[in-house]
């Protein structure tokens, strides 16, 4: 007999998941059982409840990557929404009985060197228990504000942009830089045309948009072009792709299926009304002067590929000009753009989503994607260039946003006098 190597490898993973589910609900459970704030008989209820929303939202999950996201609901990313605050907080919960284990079992060491003699072995802390509970219980909250609101929560982010080289006829052009939107993760479309009626609303003399449109499959993007369609800019719309637009993610197609499916994205993108800019350029003209705007393919670090080419985007472009340069993924600009000592002074890309999880207070933010790339939300400079890094309209795997919100960015362009 023949096993398909796909089937057991998705078989081993789901008794892997199985039994780290198993192990972390028994540990967290028995820690749990001895206290006085809880009845056993309710504890076996949550107990009961949790491991039925983990089994489902896990299957919810599997199902969504092997339809190619086809089937979403805002029901469906609720669930999920669950399944990953309460694996979330078993994860955590475990951790702090384990570090506390850890305590006790030293504590308990110690005295036995110490006095010479058995001693019981210390109980845990009723303080301790009821602190993880309480975890807990504001981890789901802010889950699950994340999963309901949070995905559609956009923030509007004014960025103020001034540079020698810009026109004076462009003094006060606004560029409103969407990125990100991953359609085929939204269960509802009404979310969606919430996010783009405030691009609407900021009256853009110009909208570009800085890659992946889609998780997998252009499909994703049919039922959302006539709301993109509508977006009017009197300068134009543009775009580019990244590295979820060319079919890498959409299962084992054949590269002709590859091929054909980015071109059908193409279409669909520019029948929205997007001129897209793959490694090429175009001319913004206003009276008398103009600016330049290039579009690369998506480049990123490896595993991500790399088919975008400056060079080629700005052939045959006048020096001196104020170039913006679109570029999915933030690593191309600290990799090409400074280290070439490129005269680019505006780069705009989005690529990180911020991880959709982290905090902004004032001028402090932190994401755990900061640890992947040095340039993942908001402006950064070196040596007079600019690179600007958009959070994100949408988000993938995880349809939630807790603490960084989905993004619009409205640039505005000064002249220096």
């Amino acid at each position: 007999m023949v096993v398909n190597p796909q089937l057991l490898f998705q078989m081993n993973g789901f008794v892997v998941f199985f039994v780290i589910i198993a192990i972390l609900v028994l540990y967290t459970f028995r820690a749990y059982i001895k206290n006085k704030f809880v009845s056993f008989r309710v504890l076996i209820s949550v107990y009961g409840v949790a491991v039925t929303l983990l089994i489902i939202g896990f299957f919810l999950m599997w199902q969504r990557q092997l339809d190619n996201y086809a089937s979403i609901s805002v029901l469906k990313n609720v669930f999920i929404g669950l399944f990953v605050s309460l694996l979330v907080s078993l994860l955590l919960t475990a951790l702090f009985f384990l570090v506390e284990d850890i305590v006790r079992v030293l504590v308990w060491i110690t005295h036995m060197v110490h006095r010479k003699r058995k001693l019981r072995f210390p109980t845990r802390s009723k303080f301790f228990r009821l602190a993880t509970l309480m975890l807990t219980c504001i981890i789901m909250v802010f889950v699950l504000y994340g999963t309901v609101w949070g995905f559609s929560h956009y923030k509007i982010h004014d960025i103020e942009f001034r540079h020698s080289s810009i026109p004076q006829e462009f003094d006060g052009f606004t560029i409103v830089h969407i990125s990100d939107t991953h359609l085929g993760t939204f269960g509802s479309i009404q979310e969606v045309k919430k996010g783009l009626d405030i691009v609407q609303q900021q009256q853009p003399d110009m909208i570009v948009f800085t890659g992946d449109m889609v998780n997998n499959v252009s499909e994703e993007a049919v039922s959302y072009i006539s709301l993109f369609a509508n977006l009017h800019a009197p300068f134009g719309k543009f775009a580019v792709l990244g590295n979820h637009d060319y079919a890498h993610y959409a299962g084992n197609l054949s590269d002709f299926a590859q091929k054909e499916d980015v071109q059908k994205l193409r279409d669909i993108i520019e029948e929205m009304g997007f001129s897209i800019l793959e490694n090429s350029h175009s001319l913004i003209a206003k009276d008398t002067e103009s600016i330049v705007l290039a579009g690369v393919e998506n480049w990123g670090m490896p595993p991500f590929p790399q088919y975008g080419n400056i060079s080629k985007a700005l052939e045959e472009v006048e020096s001196q000009k104020f170039i913006v340069l679109l570029s999915h993924d933030p690593s191309h600009w600290r990799q090409k753009v400074v280290r070439d000592s490129l005269d680019i002074p505006l780069t705009l890309s989005g690529h990180t989503h911020g991880m959709q999880f982290g905090f902004e207070i004032g001028d402090f933010k932190w994401s755990p994607i900061q640890y992947r790339y040095t340039d993942w939300a908001g402006l950064y400079e070196y040596n007079n260039r600019y690179l600007y890094v958009n959070r994100g309209f949408g988000g993938i795997g995880f349809p939630a946003r807790i603490g960084i919100r989905p993004e619009i960015s409205v640039i505005t362009l000064w002249a220096e006098e």
